[in-house]
């Protein structure tokens, strides 16, 4: 599992991009690829927005899935991914991933949300 500390402030999202293209390169590409991406940057979007603390970001893949998990030292809560019409400017972020991942949730201590997605 490949781990990297993302800055906590606006940067973490475009930094969380990089280090999943990186560290996919040549495993997974396509939609794939581009959902990793996408997932990566809104759990590490929610960490700095939600979160406290550093924000780590971990990537793995094994067999015919990858795994993304961004953990902070906030107290975990997991929050249902919305439903109803949000505001224009975010809010959506956990919808996006319930759509992209085949699992996805949250483990105790920090706040660490994990989600598994298909590589084909």
């Amino acid at each position: 599992m490949a781990v990297r500390e993302l800055p906590r402030d606006e940067r973490c999202a475009a930094a969380a991009r990089r280090f999943v293209a990186r560290q996919l390169y040549g495993e997974a590409g396509g939609e794939a690829l581009s959902n990793a991406m996408l997932v990566a940057s809104e759990l590490a979007t929610n960490a700095y927005r939600h979160g406290e603390g550093r924000i780590e970001l971990r990537v793995a893949r094994t067999g015919e899935r990858i795994r993304i998990e961004v953990a902070d030292d906030g107290v975990g809560v997991l929050v249902e991914p919305r439903t109803e019409p949000g505001d224009v400017t975010g809010g959506w972020g956990l919808r996006v991933v319930d759509e992209l991942a085949s699992d996805w949730g949250a483990s105790g201590g920090t706040t660490n949300v994990w989600v598994e997605l298909r590589l084909g």
